[in-house]
């Protein structure tokens, strides 16, 4: 059997593509290096939003909580004012004193 050699061999070398696509390529890939950080910024400043939105809702709801404690301090300091006097003046605190034994002997 005689086989005959191929004219020219293949090798590995040899360029598939056009010469312009590799610098098409790299302009693209170079353009393209700021749009791969877009992502993650976003990521992280949607995060960061959400976490100062539940720090302030948070806040918030304490400051509520300590509105309503204080209406709750100054409601009971005015029954205490009502039931034993502001002690303004000499009537008041008798009356006051009166208030107190009553409560004192039941």
């Amino acid at each position: 059997m005689n086989r005959q050699q191929p004219a020219r061999l293949l090798t590995t070398s040899a360029r598939v593509y056009p010469s312009s696509l590799p610098h098409l390529y790299q302009a693209s890939h170079k353009s393209s290096k700021g749009l791969k950080w877009l992502p993650p910024l976003v990521g992280i400043a949607a995060i960061g939003y959400g976490i100062s939105t539940y720090r302030e809702a948070q806040m918030q709801r304490r400051v509520a909580a300590m509105e309503q404690a204080e209406l709750e301090r100054q409601r009971r300091a005015n029954m205490l004012a009502d039931a034993y006097g502001d002690r303004g003046s000499l009537e008041d605190m008798e009356r006051a004193i009166r208030a107190y034994e009553a409560q004192q002997r039941q």
